[in-house]
């Protein structure tokens, strides 16, 4: 009998759940958001434990739990500050709810910093001293490592790089400010940029797959150009500020960076002098970036983040 640890990734539409042990991932499951998060809260919080137990494969021993959540997290009280995109798991005492049902430790950050943890220590960006990473999904996250430690505010508060206005005349965004990176760069956003040039009968789909499909549609190709020059111009500030040696891009809108690293790389030009060399690569672990970083949040204690991961 070995001692596994669960990860989970509580994003705004999806939530990804991962067991991983000595010899890797065991088992994993993709759950909706929204039907994790239906009924009342004793619901909610029973559904999320079972899914977690279901994961414990026969004859494993759970040792911990770490979860990586969307938008701004206390991890000192184990909460999530984010009504806006994960209604349903935030302002509880999520941490200490599930430690009292599953009875093992129980951690949590932001999901941008565990996915970017995964990536340093057994990803992309395995080993490199600087290195940043933005995860592209139904928001826009961004954490910065030093020697693999996450960058925080004074108050071990994680930036919500996200929420640099980089635009105007798109109105205000949830966090007060107006033309956020995130209103305008994340994977919702590439979305509604490619949906006029679809057909109607995809609606309600993933509509990225279809998208990329057209690569010879003029207007499609425009509207990727277009996508990639927004998410050039938030690197372009993040490059300024911490100077990254390499730059990971995670969640889904990464996985088309061959239709929009053109316009990407032009809003990143800079004088000589003042431009920043970091090798920008997508990410090695994929979607399963935030789950198995949470996973190794939740080992350090045991074992320096060291899973068989590597």
């Amino acid at each position: 009998m070995s001692e596994i640890f669960a990860g989970i990734d509580l994003g705004g539409t999806g939530t990804r759940l991962v067991a991983c042990g000595a010899k890797g991932i065991l088992a994993s499951a993709i759950l909706a958001t929204k039907d994790l998060g239906e009924g009342d809260l004793e619901t909610r919080l029973t559904r999320l434990a079972a899914a977690i137990h279901t994961l414990v494969p026969e004859g494993e021993v759970l040792g911990g739990i770490g979860i990586g959540a969307t938008g701004p997290v206390d991890r000192a009280e184990g909460i999530v500050h984010n009504l806006d995109t994960l209604p349903a798991f935030s302002k509880i005492p999520l941490v200490a709810e599930l430690k009292k049902r599953l009875g093992v430790p129980v951690v949590i950050d932001n999901d941008a910093v565990v996915a970017a943890i995964a990536e340093q220590r057994v990803g992309a960006g395995k080993g490199a001293a600087r290195m940043l990473m933005v995860t592209l999904g139904t928001g826009i996250g961004a954490a910065f490592l030093v020697d693999g430690v996450p960058f925080r505010g004074p108050i071990g508060a994680h930036p919500e790089a996200g929420h640099i206005p980089i635009v105007s005349g798109v109105g205000k965004c949830y966090c007060g400010a107006e033309g956020c990176w995130e209103q305008v760069a994340s994977r919702s956003a590439l979305q509604a940029m490619v949906r006029p040039y679809l057909p109607s009968n995809l609606q309600g789909k993933d509509l990225l797959p279809y998208a990329a499909a057209e690569r010879s549609d003029r207007q499609i190709c425009e509207a990727f150009d277009t996508y990639g020059a927004l998410v050039g111009k938030g690197l372009s500030i993040l490059h300024t500020l911490y100077m990254p040696e390499v730059t990971i891009l995670g969640g889904t809108a990464a996985n088309y960076l061959d239709l929009f690293q053109g316009g990407l790389v032009r809003a990143m030009e800079r004088a000589p002098g003042f431009a920043v060399e970091s090798s920008v690569r997508v990410s090695a672990l994929g979607d399963e970036a935030g789950a198995i970083g949470a996973a190794l949040i939740s080992s350090e204690p045991v074992n320096d983040f060291k899973l068989g991961l590597d």
